[in-house]
């Protein structure tokens, strides 16, 4: 296996690193030696730093790089290969193959998404592996040890987690179906690649890692190491990361709890309501576990970067190829609900008045630069608001009802005034599923309370963290030929079936080529 193609050893090779000139230090320089790097657990934290850059930087797919720019990148790719998040300009702009789910057949080529979101989470886990290889090597206090080689498994478990997402159907029911290569230890150009296995073998690495990081950096906290800035993960970020993957699992209990834990921690709440309108651009918003704070712009690839393509008033590539939320989606939410502030509905703004068609009125305002001059604006990756809703869910699953309308009614009164009256009164006790989930009925009944949660879900975390996901997991399907329909390509009605082949990426074509473990016709995802 030529994991070179793929697998950019920026650590082992050591020539030039992504990384922090100290452990405080966010900001990144390069030319730091693999030899200094994993002399102390200075070293090594200099070393997690240099990952974390890579998680917002281009050049996942070559030449091709504006669309592919790290972690942001994908949760956009999911998003847009959904029911609730449109493109504009469905021919020619970027992420309208995406939108298109035409991606999966550039299988054979390094410029696009089958390449570029296998190269760009398995270099992250290589530099990880290597990272992990000196866990009983390093010196330094036991403390930040803990911390170090506590975020370095954690990581890789969410790497693993997006993965396994990305190339397969969701775990209930395809446990046995093909997983993804599972590499744990440091690999080089001679490694012998290994093959995919199952989804099972995948996420029991997934769940491994999660814990091991989880028991790590509580142990970290406990001998007061915390988190020193909001690119690391923590004890709360990492129970927010096993959250996430036991929710897909249907794990109820365990994502309730994890969900909950990641909500305890110190100065964290949830957004008021002047913050869910202020651009999702500021790591300081009060609901924010994690991100990425740009602070100079060298740091940020402008073009590629996130609101590039989200914010319609930077001038930049999303003025005319406008991301807009589906006309049924908007519809769900109530008049009175101050979200409706990030979309475009009625009067458009002077940046959209010279484009065309119906997608202007639901152009989304949500994420916008912080600073348009220099192309500014910090990456969200977790927030409190995700963590309740996952909490929510998993306790109506639980049927612990009053716990679940609790959550609810917090966080619903921020968001529209007579929230109660208006919406959780309506529903009933149940976690059963009965909303329309097809967008058949403009303005659907919500009759049970996992509607109401679900579709909280849909709308709140809109752009954030990947709709494809929970089509995938909730084996709902969708369809975007409803009446009164916004989006530009309604696609065909396979789109209903909740395993359909067109949900998941094609695998590139580079691995069969340098796979010895891999069969290009009996490895590969449905063509």
């Amino acid at each position: 296996m030529k994991l070179t193609k793929y697998i950019a050893l920026a650590i082992i090779g050591a020539s030039s690193l992504f990384s922090c000139t100290d452990y405080l230090d966010t900001n990144p320089t390069d030319q730091i030696s693999g030899n200094v790097i994993f002399t102390d657990v200075n070293g090594g934290m200099i070393a997690m730093n240099g990952v974390y850059r890579l998680m917002y930087s281009s050049g996942w797919a070559g030449d091709n790089s504006t669309h592919t720019f790290g972690y942001m990148s994908t949760m956009l790719v999911a998003d847009f290969m959904g029911d609730d998040n449109i493109v504009s300009s469905s021919i020619k702009g970027w992420f309208s193959m995406d939108y298109n789910l035409q991606e999966r057949n550039f299988y054979s080529s390094m410029l696009y998404r089958p390449y570029s979101e296998w190269n760009f989470y398995y270099t992250i886990i290589s530099n990880l592996n290597y990272i992990l290889s000196h866990e009983k090597s390093l010196t330094g206090l036991p403390g930040e040890k803990d911390n170090l080689f506590g975020q370095a498994y954690s990581l890789r478990a969410l790497c693993y987690f997006y993965l396994i997402q990305l190339y397969q159907q969701t775990y209930i029911g395809h446990e046995n179906s093909p997983g993804v290569p599972v590499y744990t230890e440091p690999t080089t150009s001679s490694t012998e690649g290994k093959p995919r296995g199952t989804v099972a073998n995948v996420y029991r690495q997934i769940n491994e890692d999660i814990e091991k990081g989880i028991g790590l950096l509580k142990q970290a906290e406990e001998q007061g190491i915390s988190q020193i800035h909001k690119s690391h993960i923590d004890y709360y970020v990492a129970n927010g990361i096993k959250a996430r993957i036991a929710l897909v699992q249907n794990r109820w209990q365990d994502a309730a709890n994890a969900a909950n834990i990641a909500r305890q921690k110190t100065d964290l709440g949830l957004a008021d309501a002047s913050e869910l309108v202020s651009g999702f651009n500021d790591l300081d918003m009060t609901s924010v576990l994690w991100g990425t704070e740009i602070q100079k712009t060298d740091q940020n690839g402008a073009y590629a970067s996130f609101f590039c393509h989200m914010d319609a008033n930077a001038g930049m590539h999303a003025s005319y190829d406008r991301k807009c939320i589906s006309a049924w989606l908007y519809k769900q939410m109530g008049i009175q609900d101050i979200r409706r502030n990030n979309w475009w509905k009625g009067n458009i703004a002077p940046a959209l008045e010279q484009t065309q068609g119906p997608q202007k009125s639901y152009c989304t305002t949500k994420f916008r630069f912080s600073e348009y001059s220099s192309y500014l604006g910090d990456n969200i990756y977790m927030r409190a608001e995700e963590m309740l809703l996952i909490e929510a869910e998993a306790l109506c699953r639980l049927k612990n009802y009053d716990q679940a309308r609790t959550l609810m009614k917090n966080f619903g009164s921020i968001r529209e005034k007579n929230y109660v009256k208006n919406r959780l009164d309506k529903v009933t006790d149940s976690n059963e599923m009965t909303l329309d989930i097809y967008g058949t009925v403009s303005t659907p009944e919500i009759k049970t309370l996992l509607d109401e949660i679900l579709l909280q879900r849909r709308i709140e975390l809109w752009g954030e963290t990947g709709r494809i996901f929970d089509v995938l997991r909730l084996k709902a399907g969708y369809t975007r030929d409803y009446e009164g329909s916004n989006h530009i390509v309604k696609l065909s009605d396979n789109t209903k079936i909740p395993d359909y082949k067109g949900f998941i990426l094609t695998l590139p074509q580079s691995e069969f080529d340098g796979n010895v473990n891999m069969d290009p016709v009996a490895d590969q995802n449905p063509l």
